[in-house]
């Protein structure tokens, strides 16, 4: 603040103060736009901040349910091939036991009638080796 000099009036010092605390107001009122132009920018910032986390939020559960899904579909289709694996197996077995029991059936009634027997016996003796 100015200091009082000889000479000026008192009305000159009013005058002057007058003038410092309107400059003090306009300085002040400039201040408080800018801090309201601030806390506005603040709250823009926060809504955006707040809308992106929560779109963020949405898609990492959209693609967290997707990839639980595949992974659901995955070992759907490796339980099921590995049933389908097992039940080829087990069919193979089945008719290659199937095979080995009609050709051992077959060669059992054979050698238990006397079949091959006589079929060997008449070969031989009509001579049909040569």
């Amino acid at each position: 603040m100015s200091e009082m000099t000889i000479g000026s009036s008192m009305y000159d010092t009013v005058k002057k103060h007058d003038e410092e605390i309107a400059a003090l107001k306009e300085s002040e009122r400039l201040n408080d736009e800018r801090l309201k132009k601030l806390e506005d920018n603040a709250v823009k910032l926060e809504n955006t901040v707040m809308s992106e986390s929560r779109e963020t939020r949405t898609t990492m559960k959209e693609q967290t349910e997707k990839l639980f899904t595949i992974v659901d579909k995955a070992m759907g289709y490796q339980s099921e091939r590995t049933s389908q694996t097992h039940e080829l197996k087990m069919a193979k077995i089945s008719m290659w036991a199937t095979v080995v029991f009609k050709v051992g059936g077959t060669l059992a009634a054979l050698l238990s009638s006397g079949g091959i027997l006589y079929y060997v016996f008449v070969h031989f003796i009509t001579g049909g080796g040569n």
